[in-house]
């Protein structure tokens, strides 16, 4: 028997770093770059990369490895699940295919860590045909990953699953112990997902500084003024913004809100001392402000994407190449749920 899984990569549109309390939302487009895994009956346990030699066999869902530690920990949470329904099951051979990465193998910043434990999920969902819905593939990736000692947002994961344009708002606080399957059926206070339908013609430009840059390292030393009056204000008005942004009748009232957020993220910097705009990602908003853009950092910014919108299609390819930037092309990944 064999199955196939796809995690679709992340741009983050506005709502970063708000994002990481409950309830404060964020606009998040999943990308048609992605990771798919085809998995198949096995003796043993194999994992292998499609993009390069790299490859394990274990037997035991123990093992440790850093570079397939989120590959590692989706599996032994899905296999808890299958032993706790009292399903059979057997060791797996998935081979992983990444297109969310630069020729060379650098990251490029959409999601690959969020990608793959979606990915192998999904996947591991069909094989064994559990028929799990996409909320509780979304909670049995924020578990896996939460075993790796990864927190924030996770926002990344509710892009994986469901493709389209999102709003999302994450959970509150929970306990993570007992069983998976009373994780997944309880419910998660204050988590939201949702399709976001602009009525007008979204047109966007992407760009890849080459600069890689840790998540975690910048949304933790963000997180370490939570305390802060002045952070306090910055929350509100993030929220503000991204919901003026979401009921957005227009283009016009769309890009405003581009600009908008992009002002908070720099008074954020200002409030943390953190570098969210690096020199080529200020490059890349300025040639767009040339072309009538709106643009910003995407994500944890400090390197990795910048993302602008314009109220026409046009292409700038040559001009970012020149000022160092790589262009993406990203088109929206299909939605999972109809």
């Amino acid at each position: 028997m064999k199955a196939e899984g796809i995690g679709w990569g992340k741009l983050y549109i506005a709502g970063e770093y708000a994002v990481v309390h409950p309830g404060h939302p964020a606009i998040i487009m999943a990308t048609q770059r992605c990771i798919r895994v085809s998995i198949e009956s096995s003796t043993q346990f194999i994992l292998k990369s499609a993009n390069s030699d790299r490859e394990i066999i274990f037997d035991d869902l123990s093992h440790s490895d850093q570079y397939w530690k989120y590959a590692v920990s989706a599996l032994n949470v899905f296999y808890r699940l299958l032993k706790e329904k009292k399903r059979f099951h057997s060791a797996v051979s998935i081979t992983i295919e990444s297109d969310l990465d630069s020729v060379d193998g650098r990251k490029l910043g959409l999601g690959s860590s969020g990608a793959i434990t979606a990915a192998i999920i999904k996947g591991l969902n069909r094989f064994y045909l559990l028929n799990l819905d996409e909320i509780s593939i979304f909670k049995l990736c924020v578990i896996s990953q939460s075993q790796l000692k990864v927190s924030g947002s996770y926002g990344d994961l509710a892009a994986a699953i469901f493709g389209g344009v999102i709003r999302y708002t994450r959970f509150a606080d929970l306990d993570m112990s007992g069983s998976i399957s009373d994780m997944i059926a309880r419910d998660w206070a204050q988590l939201s997902i949702s399709y976001i339908d602009f009525p007008f013609k979204l047109h966007w430009v992407v760009g890849w500084t080459g600069e890689t840059v840790s998540t975690q390292s910048q949304v933790d030393w963000v997180y370490e003024y939570r305390n802060s009056e002045k952070y306090a204000l910055l929350l509100n008005q993030s929220k503000s913004i991204v919901s003026d942004m979401i009921e957005s009748v227009d283009v016009k009232d769309f890009l405003i809100g581009i600009r908008r957020y992009r002002d908070w993220l720099n008074q954020l910097e200002i409030l943390t001392d953190l570098m969210i705009e690096t020199p080529l990602i200020k490059a890349f908003i300025g040639v767009c402000i040339q072309h009538n853009g709106s643009g910003k950092s995407s994500g944890a910014g400090g390197g990795d994407c910048a993302i602008a919108f314009f109220p026409h299609a046009l292409d700038i390819s040559d001009i970012l190449l020149r000022e160092g930037i790589m262009p993406l092309t990203i088109t929206i990944a299909k939605r999972e749920v109809v």
